[in-house]
């Protein structure tokens, strides 16, 4: 069985590579405008990620991220009070597997999927997050710097969701927000494994 410090890397390490790789294959080879979507929202992570470049390396890379985040819940939720949330998880994993099968396929799964599955893996797998960050480290022995950073984070996230949710139920036609938003949610849900890397000690467990 893998290890939980580097099933926490692994997680952590191969979404933002499968991501930032297949932004700059797509602007090395000249499918894509060279920009910042971070700052400009100039495409969304799926635009990036389907490109001839880069969609067999997405596919793959993130494949594998789904599969490993699929198993982790059930190590890192300790207490029986917190074991239903696990389907959750899962449900988040199965969710982004099937966008990734689905991704670069025209019809209606990969539309459905494009915005709905993605959307259940993002609430699913940042509602585990907080519930971890907030209720299941009181259960734990954890060092002080591990836990702080993983409320910051959280709170950073919190904020987001809350300053996204105008742009997702109300306001139309923003989709270099919505891209914007997609951005740095993805790559707050990878620090957070990272810094539970960092900081993860064997008793822990």
């Amino acid at each position: 069985m893998l290890n939980l410090k580097y099933h926490f890397l692994l997680i952590s390490i191969l979404p933002f590579v499968a991501i930032h790789l297949s932004l700059f294959l797509s602007f090395q080879d000249g499918f894509l405008i060279s920009c910042n979507p971070y700052i400009e929202g100039c495409y969304s992570i799926s635009k990036v990620a389907r490109q001839p470049s880069s969609i067999i390396i997405f596919k793959v890379t993130l494949s594998i991220s789904a599969f490993l985040l699929f198993f982790i819940w059930e190590k890192i939720f300790k207490n029986d009070l917190y074991k239903n949330h696990i389907f959750l998880g899962k449900l988040g994993s199965i969710s982004l597997i099937i966008y990734i099968l689905a991704l670069g396929n025209d019809g209606l799964l990969y539309e459905f999927m494009r915005k709905f599955g993605v959307f259940i893996f993002y609430m699913n797998t940042l509602y585990l997050q907080w519930i971890y960050t907030f209720a299941q480290t009181k259960l734990l022995v954890l060092s002080t710097y591990r836990v702080f950073f993983l409320k910051i984070l959280a709170y950073l996230q919190i904020m987001i969701f809350i300053f996204s949710l105008p742009f997702f139920l109300i306001i139309k036609n923003d989709g270099y927000i919505e891209n914007i938003i997609e951005w740095w949610v993805s790559l707050t849900i990878t620090i957070w494994f990272f810094i539970n890397f960092i900081y993860y000690k064997k008793n822990d467990q």
